[in-house]
Parts: structure tokens; sequence; C-alpha cells
């Protein structure tokens, strides 16, 4: 990385929008540890999230929106939430599962009665399986797979795609991490369309994003104003040299899986919502019950010979170091993502990141740095 740069970047340590209840020798510890991250991991912008005891702790942006340009991020500074997109497409599914209109038990080809592929175990497949990553669907990962002249064409054009393919596995497959299937979320998304007669992205926003506060973030990109857009950037594993990414991927039938453009702001909202929820009995306000939540927190898979399991979207680690925590993590070309909560310390932490090449670094490294901070006060058991 350039030594410019470098400088400049950890000179953006103290950018706009931060917020703290920290103390100045906890927020201090927090700098230190992402300034070091952002050194030797080459790490070019970055944002961290932190909820606590039901209100927002700590919000922070690190480094810059654009590498080599005085774009600071902050707390408002959207990036590609990947795969923890998923969570809110489980979260509209179980909206749906609490009025009665779709039975999680039941058949796809009850809600997509057109749905077919070649493979005729597809007819097996159940919501409990799409939701769970055991419908034995493959993963495709083409950005020009489909290429509607409309959003609100993007998912059915997307399943009719599949007609000609086969399963990977067989429905009800025990789970692993090889049944993981951003198809499967992608086809909960045109189960929402089809059974609210509204498209993916506007239902979300309106009964999802919108009562929790997300006014920042969209499924749609170009809505993201210009200055709080982050770029992806790349790197070279030969070379280790990092540069802006030439591929943006806002993929139009992946936004159910993975195309939520989001911010350390608004994703501290969704952690309050979610914990407040559990540990009250909530309000009109709640998105869900009480109850569902606690279906989606509650194990259903779990991958054998490890600690982690699968709720209703959300994955379960049942710590002896942290205790039982849940989390989602993400990656896309240009960007990597981590939210974890612990129900139990009322506390969450999400960690965005404008490059994929540090993923393992935001899934592992920097989240449990920062957790351990408040190791004093961590209940583990």
């Amino acid at each position: 990385m350039n030594s410019k740069f470098l400088l400049a970047s950890l000179l953006m340590l103290f950018s706009l929008n931060a917020f703290s209840q920290v103390s100045p020798q906890l927020e201090n510890k927090i700098d230190s540890i992402v300034a070091h991250h952002l050194e030797i991991d080459k790490i070019i912008g970055f944002s961290v999230g932190i909820v606590k005891n039901g209100e927002v702790f700590f919000t922070k942006g690190y480094g810059t929106r654009t590498m080599g340009k005085e774009e600071p991020v902050d707390s408002l500074t959207n990036f590609l939430t990947c795969s923890i997109s998923k969570l809110f497409t489980a979260t509209a599914t179980m909206q749906l599962e609490e009025q009665g209109k779709i039975d999680l038990n039941e058949r796809l080809i009850t809600y997509l009665p057109e749905f077919e592929m070649k493979d005729e175990r597809y007819k097996e497949i159940t919501i409990h399986n799409l939701l769970t990553h055991t419908s034995g669907l493959p993963n495709f990962y083409k950005p020009n797979f489909i290429k509607p002249s409309h959003d609100s064409l993007a998912l059915q054009m997307f399943a009719d795609k599949l007609k000609g393919k086969k399963l990977k596995f067989e429905p009800g497959v025990a789970l692993s991490y090889e049944t993981y299937s951003n198809t499967g979320y992608n086809i909960l998304g045109l189960v929402i369309e089809r059974i609210t007669g509204r498209n993916y992205s506007e239902y979300m926003n309106q009964e999802v994003l919108q009562p929790v506060g997300m006014t920042n973030s969209s499924f749609f990109y170009k809505e993201i104003p210009a200055s709080r857009r982050s770029t992806p950037h790349k790197m070279n594993f030969i070379t280790k040299k990092v540069k802006v990414a030439d591929y943006y991927p806002d993929i139009p039938q992946d936004k159910p899986c993975g195309n939520l453009n989001s911010c350390s702001a608004d994703l501290c909202k969704w952690m309050i919502h979610n914990l407040s929820l559990h540990h009250s009995d909530g309000s009109d306000e709640a998105i869900i019950k009480q109850e569902t939540l606690q279906k989606m927190w509650t194990t259903k898979e779990k991958i054998e010979g490890f600690d982690t399991s699968i709720g209703l979207g959300w994955w379960i680690v049942d710590s002896k170091d942290y205790g039982k925590y849940l989390f989602h993590v993400g990656n896309d070309p240009g960007f990597s993502a981590n939210l974890i909560v612990s129900p139990k310390n009322d506390f969450g932490i999400v960690v965005l990141c404008n490059g994929r090449y540090p993923r393992f670094e935001v899934w592992n490294d920097v989240p449990f740095e920062i957790i351990d901070l408040f190791e004093d006060e961590w209940k583990s058991e």
C-alpha cells in the first residue's frame, strides 16, 4: 500500500458521525484494533457499530470510501452487506408465517406451482429447507445469469432459469457448509413476491426496513446518495497490491440473498430491534412477535462435529468462551461483513468493509478482538 495513503487512512480514524458512550480509554483500544488491521491487512474502508443494553453504544468509520481519495468513512457510509441480507429475507418470510400465509413445513411448489427443475426431487423442497440451507439447491455465481428489463422481473426470470438444472443434494440433506445456498434465498424472495403481490424490494422497504428505522438502507444501490456510497476494492494475491474493483455486485436476482446496502448506524437499529424484542414482549411497532424471533433463534439444523447450527436464517454458536451468540457473515466481490448478537449480554456488533480479501479478519479477528475488551462484564454461560 502507498505509504502516503496509509498515513491518510490512519489520520481518518476520527471521522464524521462517530457516536460513542464508551470511555476515551476504551475508544482508544477499539481504534487501535482497527488501525492495526487497516495497516497489516491493507483495508481501505471500515465501519463498526456496537449496541449494548438496548442502546447504540459506539459507531465509527475508519479509512476512506475510495482508495486514494479523501472520502472518510462514517457511520452512514453504505457498504454491501452481502449475506447479512438473508436475515432480512428470513424475517419477511416469518412475517408471512405469522399471518398464516406460509407454512414452513409446506412444499415450495404449493406457493410456486410453476416452479420446476430437471431433477424431480425439487417437488419435495419445503420452506423450512430454504430457510435452513437444506433444500439441495445449488449456488449460482454468474453476475449476468439474467438481465431483466425491470427489477420486478428478476426473481421470476431467475426461477425460470432453474428449469434445466438439477439439485446438488437431496431435499432435507444434513446441514453442512457445502449445502449453503444463495439460490434458496432468492427463491424465498420470489415466494414473498407471489404471496404479497408486491415487488420484493418494495415489500422489504415498507414492511421491514422502514419500521425498524433503517432509512439509510436500500436494496437499490442507485438509491444510495453518491456521497454515502462505498467503493469495492480487490487485491492481487500475487503482488499483494490493492486497487479499486471494476465491478459492483449489484445483481438483480440476488437481492434476497445478498444485496442489501446498509451502514453501521442502521444495522445498530436492526440489532437493537431484535435484542429488545428478545428481552421484552415487544410492541405494536415490532416487525415480528417475540415468539417468532425465538423460533428464528432456536437451532433447527446442526452441522455435525461443529458448535455451529442454524435457526431460521440466523447462524447460532454455543461457544465456551462467549456463550450463545447468533450471527451472519457475508462476502461478495469488493465487500465483506459480519453481524453478531449476544442475547444474554444484550450486546451486538457489526463490522463492514469495502474489500473481500480481508474477510477472515472481518469475520473472525476484528469483532472478537473488540468483544474481548468487554470480557470483565461478559456472561459466557
